[in-house]
């Protein structure tokens, strides 16, 4: 027993070595050399490496250079995982740009080889292809494209998929053979389509780059004679496609019988379409950005509709996007660059009906064109910006068809001001009013601006309201303050929105100071300097800030900066801001001035004042950050009320 079990292991080792043992050889050997069934051969060819073995079972699969080598009457097939190779078909990445490996036969001839569901693999490397590649028609001859290399084009070809189910992935570059042109002219002499979806259903495509065709990317409904047919459910992915005549098409084509082709439902997900700097290349970067049309050729009646546009940038082209026979098509996300594309929007005001523009990141007037705004077209969650450039004011966020031919009519959101005081392409008519906390309705008819006022609010803040800082109602028209503590106010945004708004401070309580702030950012509007004595105080918005007057008395304030000071006459409140030492100041005499008030308020952290000249029976010291409020009766200063940090006297 001993002796057996080591015979065993070498005869083992023997069968296992035998089994995996390979006979290196070129594919030319293999094909036409005299070659054994019971070898496994490695072929060797750059490119092409890979294990071959005979198949005793097959008589008939013919010779296609890749998977299957025919050597006479015999069958050799490589075995491999995963996806095919289109190198093992002779495709070579060679190609410089201006020459190279022309490989139109071997990657056809990969697509032949493949089988239903296989993934074609193009690796990385430049292939330059002179023929037009169409993926397999048919659920029985299904094959999906996996291309990491750049693919260069002949004149006139490009990638075409129809079908259904179809799975193209490019993460390389789709490059045409055309260049150079600045002008429409010059664009619309391209020949070619880089990626062409005809009639093709329920697709799923992903491209990195698409450039140097006269259309980048394409999907018709495109089929002459017999039943008509078409696309839709297909979803489109793409990073850039730019350089193009037109960079996406959406197209119906071809006569048929019934209604005619359809081209419906798609969605596509971007990406920046064009290319080139704001302000100084437009159309360099590719003439259209989308185009939907129905060719001249086309007897359908059906319109362009539900396709979905998400997250496109528009950028360096002339027209963005141009469009008839299209209906409620959707474009979500994205945008415009700023001064990136010469016309916006032309939407053909007949056959564009219900067109969507949901969350674009801002459109201004001049991007549509004049007279081409098309049918009931909906904009919604996108700033509206109106007016002659460069003085283009936020219109609303909302917007959708006038009654008036070729206008649009905007709705304002809450305080966003809509001006119908300078010269505009679009009517602005507004549901909500001008400025909202002014007026709660605004019409213009006949040229005369009309507007319903809303009511002003009030507010009337006492000692029981805690609060330090309280936001004010919207449109407020009068505020009492009669409290014991300082207080901030937060004012409404809508109200700073025009010249002329303005609001009344009865300010009861002078030695607790008062200030505002805007509600959005706790900017300063008024600083408590604006309210130094008590009174009642009118507050009027006018340049971009307030001008506060006292009604019915003057006041001055004065700022102490030294040690020492001696009050003025017709000084109301007196600031004392000696950041160095403790200081004093002197009030005048109180028989020169009965029943005159003076608020001194110590604005220093650290030091003390010493208020020289009140009465003895009354504390004179004020401490940091405190203040002391006094009245003469003719014969002293009286304190009357005095602050303390924290503590009310």
């Amino acid at each position: 027993m001993k002796l057996l079990i080591p015979i065993l292991s070498c005869v083992v080792l023997f069968f296992s070595a035998e089994a995996f043992s390979q006979t290196r050889i070129t594919l030319s050997a293999l094909r036409s050399g005299t070659v054994s069934t019971t070898t496994t051969y490695f072929v060797t060819d750059a490119g092409k490496e890979g294990i071959f073995v005979y198949d005793a079972k097959d008589a008939t699969s013919p010779n296609n250079g890749g998977t299957v080598i025919v050597n006479g009457t015999r069958r050799f097939k490589r075995v491999y995982s995963g996806p095919l190779d289109v190198r093992w078909f002779g495709m070579k990445g060679d190609y410089n740009g201006t020459s190279g490996t022309e490989n139109s036969a071997a990657f056809k001839a990969a697509i032949d080889a493949a089988k239903k569901d296989e993934v074609l693999l193009v690796p990385a490397g430049q292939y330059y292809v002179n023929s037009s590649i169409a993926m397999p028609v048919g659920p029985t001859r299904k094959v999906n494209f996996l291309i990491y290399g750049d693919i260069y084009f002949g004149k006139g070809f490009g990638f075409i998929i129809e079908g259904r189910n179809q799975e193209f992935k490019s993460y390389g570059s789709i490059i045409g053979k055309n260049s150079g042109a600045t002008t429409e002219a010059g664009f619309a002499a391209y020949t070619g389509t880089g990626v062409y979806l005809k009639n093709a259903y329920n697709c799923e495509v992903h491209v990195n780059e698409v450039k140097n065709f006269k259309y980048g990317i394409e999907q018709s409904g495109d089929k002459s004679g017999g039943a008509a047919d078409g696309s839709q459910y297909n979803k489109i992915y793409f990073r850039n496609v730019h350089s193009n005549y037109v960079q996406l098409r959406i197209s119906i084509k071809g006569t048929t019988s019934s209604s005619g082709n359809w081209n419906n439902r798609s969605f596509w997900y971007g990406g920046r379409l064009g290319t080139g700097i704001p302000g100084s290349t437009y159309g360099k970067g590719g003439w259209y950005g989308v185009m939907f049309i129905k060719e001249s050729s086309s007897t359908s009646t059906s319109k362009m509709n539900g396709h979905v546009f998400h997250d496109i940038a528009f950028e360096g082209l002339e027209v963005g996007i141009k469009a008839s026979t299209a209906e409620h098509n959707s474009f979500i996300g994205g945008g415009f660059e700023p001064k990136g594309v010469r016309k916006g929007i032309d939407l053909d005001p007949v056959t564009c009906v219900g067109n969507k523009f949901i969350g674009i990141t801002m459109f201004e007037e001049q991007m549509f064109v004049p007279g081409r705004l098309g049918s009931n077209t909906v904009i919604e969650g996108t700033p509206f910006w109106t007016g002659p450039t460069p003085n283009i004011v936020v219109a609303g966020n909302s917007a959708m068809q006038s009654i008036t031919p070729n206008k649009f009519l905007i709705t304002t959101n809450k305080y966003t001001p809509t001006s119908f005081l300078v010269n505009k392409a679009h009517d602005l008519i507004s549901q909500t009013g001008e400025f909202p906390t002014v007026q709660a309705m605004m019409y213009r008819i006949n040229g005369v601006i009309r507007s319903v006022p809303y009511k002003n609010t009030f507010l009337n803040v006492t000692t029981s309201t805690t609060a330090s800082t309280i936001t004010l109602p919207p449109n407020i028209g009068i505020l009492r303050v009669e409290t014991n503590q300082a207080k901030v106010f937060k004012i409404n945004v809508g109200d700073i929105v025009k010249d002329g708004e303005n609001f009344i401070v009865e300010y009861l309580s002078p030695a607790y100071p008062i200030s505002f702030v805007r509600a959005d950012n706790s900017s300063t509007l008024l600083a408590a300097s604006n309210f130094p004595s008590g009174g009642t105080y009118r507050c009027l918005w006018v340049n971009g800030q307030y001008k506060v007057s006292k009604i019915g008395a003057e006041f001055k304030t004065f700022t102490q900066t030294g040690p020492t000071y001696s009050i003025a006459a017709g000084i109301e409140t007196h600031y004392v801001n000696n950041p160095y030492n403790n200081s004093s100041c002197t009030l005048p005499s109180a028989k020169s001035w009965p029943g005159r008030v003076i608020v001194i308020k110590n604005k220093m952290t650290k030091y003390t004042c010493q208020v020289i000249g009140v009465s003895a029976s009354d504390e004179s010291m004020i401490p940091p950050r405190g203040a002391m409020t006094v009245k003469s009766d003719g014969t002293t200063w009286n304190i009357i009320s005095f602050y303390k940090k924290g503590v009310a006297l």
